[in-house]
């Protein structure tokens, strides 16, 4: 969820404040004793060191030495140190004490900014404005508050007076090319972007805004060969390569852009939002285990910025490790306050690891969050199936509505000709066409249609390739990956495209796009298959294919959808075309039953625990295969041994195991006599996989 422009992000002012020129600071261990640590802590805070100063200045502060002052540097040493929640104490004392200093008020304002909120923020500026009115800093951010509430006159105006007070100060060209772009003014942004490179060749942000200039003034190809001349004018300028990584990315090209970034890096190799920045770019290509190491150094360099903590929480996520980015996540709640980008993180990982209860009242804390929006009421939905009391079909249809409510109502559906002869034009919206439990559910229904009267038309939110992958594009008349599109394009596009019936196949799963379905691109649009938990609740969808089974007959009054109920199951499940043989039933070896369960954690609720301890108390003997990818992380076995002791679980029979490849996973059924599914939310493919492998009977339904 893209966050507006808070004060903190148009530059990094002054580490240190004082009304005595630096030099004359002290700077050695010695001066250290003779000035005091006072002296001691700023002339180390105005070397870059905070974590030296640090120490100095609380001495410092706590003895009274210095005054306001002391105290002023002191938040700002926790602030680069990015211990936000600490900085607000003195920073505020200094304010009451230094009533006619802009600083206080200043960095009170850039907290408040970093926290998203923004009315306090603008207050706190205005303050600043108060007692120094040529106070630059408080201008920029101020100009950026308006900009991020799409004022942006009155931003530019604010820029522009910055400007005649500091026109040497490159990060105002930045802001002002910024807000040029907003105002569909390319000429403007480029002049005012190559202004920053003249002076500062590596300047990722400006570097960015030239190319996206560029790229609308002229054209793709106009600005690539643009770019390419200067960069051949300017070898050593790494802000060149930035900007051709940027054109890359736009144009759909993740591995040019890389190769840029790399470039750009080595060319400025002490540029840190250039780590960032190539680490961003790995963790979107799925190259977790380069990008982590970029982003923590990021971070270390830049422990005020909560993109990039956030960042490192999704690395975590694909990489399965949810204890540790529920660690990242907290900090960083700790430090910049309940903001709803990170508190919707919090969410899906708590209820990755099982924390049912957790995961839904953070959602809820950002659905209450003023800046929540949509993406709040969408996670919400996301985990509140799961909810052992409140993920009930009612309850899901109520926040299903809320959803819809938010989206606004859906837009009418568009006319296409009535040609008996023409073939039905199919669209499929999913993220999951390829290697994924969508595409095991799916794809052999899909390659059944006959293509004399169907015509398929998939639009991808996820590139993936893999056997399944093939066999969908194979398939498929057209394909489009349309997964870096808004909602907006996307609609357009399966508009343009003639969509006859379009298949949402994500729901309120991970990369689900609600927003497209509600803008009612096609005449006909139905749910099947991912996510599919209950209804949806928005108006912009005529069917659910769904059985008898998923939805039993009376469950009517909780879908806002028409049930359309296939006779034999809803899902078409795909076997894979070499399976391991039937094992021997494992009791017969080993004296003794061996249960298993091989779904995600979100699944296990403390009901389900206390069910698990009682078969396992009824049987003294037998022993419980738990086995997904979470549990390859030792935090998130400790986590679930814990609730297992809690619900009584004898935890000495209990063997976790991470997620292992496909194949491996169908021959791990064979090692358990019998398939536990969990009482709620059971998935089809589990149960398919063991009833393909016959070593495990099928488990308990809803």
């Amino acid at each position: 969820m893209a966050r507006p422009p808070c004060p903190a992000c148009w530059s990094r002012p002054r580490r240190w404040c004082t009304e005595m020129p630096a030099t004359d600071c002290a700077t050695d261990e010695a001066a250290a004793t003779e000035q005091g640590a006072w002296r001691a802590g700023l002339a180390l805070l105005a070397g870059g060191d905070a974590a030296a100063a640090l120490p100095l200045l609380r001495q410092a502060a706590a003895a009274g030495e210095g005054g306001g002052l002391a105290l002023l540097n002191l938040g700002l040493a926790l602030m680069q140190l990015g211990r936000l929640e600490e900085a607000e104490a003195p920073l505020a004392r200094a304010a009451a004490m230094l009533p006619g200093h802009p600083e206080p008020p200043f960095r009170l304002a850039t907290l408040a900014g970093l926290r998203g909120e923004a009315d306090r923020a603008a207050r706190l500026l205005l303050a600043a404005l108060a007692s120094d009115p040529g106070h630059v800093p408080a201008l920029a951010a101020l100009a950026m508050l308006e900009e991020g509430a799409g004022r942006l006159e009155a931003a530019s105006a604010l820029i522009a007076r910055a400007r005649m007070i500091d026109p040497a100060e490159p990060e105002l060209d930045v802001v002002a090319a910024r807000l040029a772009l907003a105002r569909d003014e390319p000429g403007a942004a480029l002049d005012a972007a190559s202004r920053v490179l003249a002076r500062r060749p590596a300047h990722l942000a400006a570097a960015r805004l030239l190319a996206r200039a560029w790229l609308r003034r002229d054209g793709m190809a106009a600005a690539q060969a643009g770019i390419a001349a200067r960069a051949m004018a300017e070898p050593e300028a790494a802000g060149w390569a930035i900007a051709a990584a940027e054109l890359h990315a736009l144009a759909g090209r993740p591995g040019a852009a890389l190769a840029e970034l790399r470039a750009a890096l080595a060319l400025a190799p002490e540029t840190t939002e250039l780590q960032a920045a190539l680490g961003a770019t790995l963790a979107e290509a799925g190259r977790d285990a380069e990008a982590e190491p970029l982003l923590r150094a990021a971070i270390a360099a830049h422990p005020g910025e909560l993109d990039l903590r956030n960042r490192l929480a999704t690395v975590l996520w694909t990489s399965h490790r949810v204890s540790a980015m529920l660690e990242v996540l907290e900090e960083a709640i700790r430090a910049f306050g309940p903001q709803p980008i990170l508190l919707l993180n919090q969410a899906l990982a708590l209820n990755a690891l099982g924390e049912q209860q957790a995961a839904l009242a953070a959602a809820e804390q950002a659905v209450a969050h003023p800046a929540g929006g949509v993406e709040a009421l969408i996670t919400r939905m996301a985990v509140q199936p799961y909810h052992p009391e409140h993920g009930h079909a009612a309850a899901l249809l109520e926040s299903g509505r809320a959803v819809a409510a938010r989206l606004g109502p859906a837009a009418a559906p568009p006319a296409r000709p009535r040609d008996p002869e023409r073939r039905l034009r199919i669209g499929l919206l999913s993220g999951g066409l390829g290697r994924h439990p969508v595409g095991w559910l799916t794809l052999a229904g899909l390659e059944a249609l006959p293509e004399t009267g169907f015509e398929l038309v998939a639009y991808s939110l996820k590139p993936r390739q893999d056997a399944l992958a093939s066999r969908f594009r194979a398939r498929a008349t057209l394909w489009r990956e349309v997964g870096a599109l808004e909602d907006a394009a996307i609609a357009a596009q399966m508009v343009e495209d003639g969509i006859d019936l379009l298949l949402d196949l994500g729901g309120y799963g991970d990369g689900g796009r609600p927003g497209v379905l509600q803008r009612r691109p096609a005449p006909v649009q139905v749910k099947w298959v991912g996510m599919q938990n209950g209804s949806m609740g928005l108006d912009g969808i005529d069917w659910m294919l769904t059985d008898a089974w998923e939805t039993p007959p009376g469950f009517e009054r909780f879908y806002a959808e028409r049930l359309l109920r296939l006779p034999d199951g809803y899902v078409c499940y795909l076997p894979p075309a070499v399976a391991p043989p039937v094992a021997p039933l494992p009791a017969m070896a080993r004296g003794h039953v061996t249960f298993g369960c091989f779904n995600n954690l979100a699944k296990v609720t403390p009901r389900v625990l206390q069910a698990w301890g009682r078969i396992l108390g009824a049987l003294p003997e037998a022993q419980l295969v738990l086995r997904t990818h979470a549990l390859a992380e030792p935090a998130t076995r400790e986590r679930l041994r814990a609730r297992m002791v809690v619900a009584g679980l004898p935890v000495e029979r209990v063997t976790l195991a991470g997620g292992v490849p496909h194949q491996r996973l169908l021959a791990a059924y064979g090692e358990v006599d019998i398939a536990l599914d969990p009482l709620s939310l059971c998935r089809r493919p589990h149960g398919l996989r063991g009833a393909l492998d016959g070593g495990a009977g099928g488990g308990a339904r809803r």
